[in-house]
């Protein structure tokens, strides 16, 4: 129970002052100068689980029953860690949804997580000039979001591997991710004065975030 409450008492004063690191963002006059880069869980979104975005899938790509399947496996997910429980929901999110038919991360995902979207970030990435959303999550459930919504233009995320038009389950290792934001750190498109707006205890692109010119 103590350790609950612990653990309740940081999440709310990290987030506090997650956002209160925004506030010297908002005041700046040249963001249309710099290109942001953003970590989207750590960063963009109030919520500190995406538990709920793979719910939506679950129920709107699979039905019911995948759904629940999900449900029941979760408190699994939450012991496993969480690279092996983002790994186990999308296997049960995605495994054997066709591609062409999926429809979730361009309808109703967009709008779900544009609601849990902290209002400090959004002014923040709206005022940059170019920008650059990274996610952990398959690029395919955050790519219409970040692009339709918040005019990003480069996405980052996880690709879901793909056989005979069908979704298996599984994602690219993070190498394809390292790669790809290999593009960004080399200026292709966009400008080299960089400023990294990243989430606390995020270790996937650390070495990344740490060659930006400012990094939150």
């Amino acid at each position: 129970m103590a350790r609950s409450i612990n653990n309740m008492i940081t999440y709310f004063a990290t987030r506090q002052f997650k956002y209160q690191r925004y506030h010297s963002l908002l005041r700046r006059s040249d963001l249309n100068d710099h290109t942001l880069i953003f970590d989207l869980e750590g960063a963009l979104l109030k919520s500190s689980s995406v538990f709920p975005f793979f719910m939506l899938v679950a129920f709107e790509a699979g039905g019911l029953l995948r759904a629940i399947v999900l449900l029941l496996v979760y408190p699994f997910v939450c012991l496993v860690g969480d690279e092996m429980g983002l790994k186990m929901m999308v296997m049960i999110c995605f495994f054997g949804i066709k591609e062409e038919s999926f429809r979730v991360g361009r309808t109703v995902l967009p709008k779900f997580l544009l609601e849990d979207v902290g209002s400090e970030m959004y002014e923040v990435v709206k005022r940059g000039g170019k920008k650059v959303g990274l996610s952990k999550l398959p690029r395919v459930m955050v790519e219409s979001f970040l692009k339709e919504y918040l005019e990003i233009d480069f996405v980052v995320g996880r690709e879901l591997k793909v056989f005979n038009g069908f979704y298996v389950g599984l994602m690219e290792e993070r190498k394809t991710v390292h790669a790809n934001l290999e593009l960004v750190r080399e200026g292709k498109g966009n400008s080299s004065d960089m400023i990294g707006i990243s989430g606390f205890h995020k270790d996937l692109d650390h070495s990344f975030f740490s060659t930006c010119k400012v990094c939150l």
